[in-house]
């Protein structure tokens, strides 16, 4: 099949329900950033969840942090040294999407997470990104030595 051949117009009924399922008991700010338009069918499928508060972010701020077993992959395995940018932004990446909350509070680390942020925004998915922001304002209001 297709693109050409493809009808949107009876898929749409089954992506609202996913959207109304999605939306369900989650909290307001999470609610409001699933209902736009733009939103990708995974994090329909497997909403998202944010900390409340950045102090909760207790991952290490030096040294190593082990790769969770749900998010590890050929890309992404074993130990990620937090001073390895690169490496550490993927893994903060994927704990930002598929991380639960409980997750996020243990790998990672308010002050990395400030400094990685400006480059974290442009691989995260919108939603997500306008959540951790309207939440933390300080995420885009910070300078590059953000320490608070």
């Amino acid at each position: 099949m297709t693109l050409d051949n493809y009808d949107f117009d009876r898929a749409e009924p089954t992506r609202a329900a996913m959207r109304a399922a999605a939306v369900a008991g989650q909290p307001d700010d999470i609610a409001a950033a699933l209902q736009q338009p733009d939103v990708p069918d995974e994090l329909l499928a497997r909403p998202f969840q944010v900390v409340t508060d950045l102090s909760q972010l207790r991952g290490a701020a030096t040294g190593t942090v082990a790769v969770p077993d749900e998010l590890a992959d050929p890309a992404l395995s074993g130990e990620v040294d937090v001073n390895d940018s690169d490496r550490c932004s993927l893994l903060y990446q994927r704990v930002l999407v598929h991380g639960s909350s409980t997750l996020q509070a243990g790998v990672l680390n308010r002050v990395r997470l400030g400094r990685l942020w400006p480059g974290l925004i442009h691989d995260l998915p919108a939603a997500i990104a306008q959540v951790w922001q309207q939440r933390f304002p300080e995420l885009s209001d910070r300078g590059p030595t953000w320490t608070t």
